[in-house]
């Protein structure tokens, strides 16, 4: 292919100077373009202490991102598999009683988390961890409080002793929040989970999988809520 005048001139307009200037700005430029390692003239490997081996050095460099790109996916699916086995965990419950049992005793493991609960806005002035077997009780408010307009926040660091987590308060240390919305049966509430590593949970994870646990817990919670009034 030809070169035409204009592209050049472009060529002549720039010096080394203005290339090392723009590889510098741009430090992932053969990451992202790793097809041009292909076609360069890189030098010969020497064993000179002061000479950089540049071919060793971009190979080097390019492992080391594959390597970060295939243990991310690594992670990435086994949190996804530990997610599916939660959720069908907690759709094997046969009550309401059950179904926290799971979420409490049996999520952590799966999740290899902390803790983990269901809690309901009620007719509570503090958060109520004391009803075994049945959600814990939160304040009417709380959930706004803790959320805002959001459907899942996930926290870093939190300081210990927040009794929203119960008898792991001074355990916890980063915790997934995700709202359970309301229904004619169902307040207001949160999925909670809690561990006790910080960084377990932080902002810029993907929340899909938790908002799919929510939305299933969700979906439990309120039929056995509608299970209880009807049998009432």
């Amino acid at each position: 292919m030809t070169t035409n005048s204009r592209d050049k001139h472009i060529c002549n307009d720039l010096g080394d100077n203005d290339i090392i200037a723009y590889l510098k700005k741009h430090p992932d430029f053969f990451v992202q373009n790793p097809n041009i390692l292909e076609v360069m003239e890189l030098p010969a490997r020497y064993s000179g202490e002061q000479i950089v081996d540049l071919q060793h050095e971009a190979l080097k460099r390019l492992r080391a991102r594959q390597d970060v790109l295939v243990d991310n996916s690594r992670t990435n699916m086994s949190i996804q598999t530990a997610t599916h086995e939660a959720v069908l965990a907690m759709m094997e419950a046969r009550s309401l009683d059950e179904f926290i049992g799971i979420v409490q005793d049996e999520l952590p493991v799966l999740l290899d988390i902390d803790m983990a609960a269901v809690a309901l806005e009620g007719a509570v002035e503090a958060i109520d961890m004391s009803a075994d077997g049945m959600p814990v009780l939160l304040p009417n408010g709380e959930v706004q409080k803790r959320l805002g307009d959001s459907d899942v926040q996930l926290i870093a660091r939190v300081e210990s002793g927040d009794p929203l987590f119960g008898a792991a308060r001074d355990l916890v240390r980063s915790v997934a929040l995700a709202r359970l919305y309301p229904s004619e049966v169902m307040p207001t509430g949160l999925l909670i989970l809690g561990a006790r590593d910080e960084n377990m949970f932080h902002p810029h994870q993907g929340t899909e999988l938790i908002t799919f646990m929510a939305r299933v817990a969700e979906i439990l919670v309120e039929k056995w809520l509608e299970q209880g009034e009807l049998d009432d």
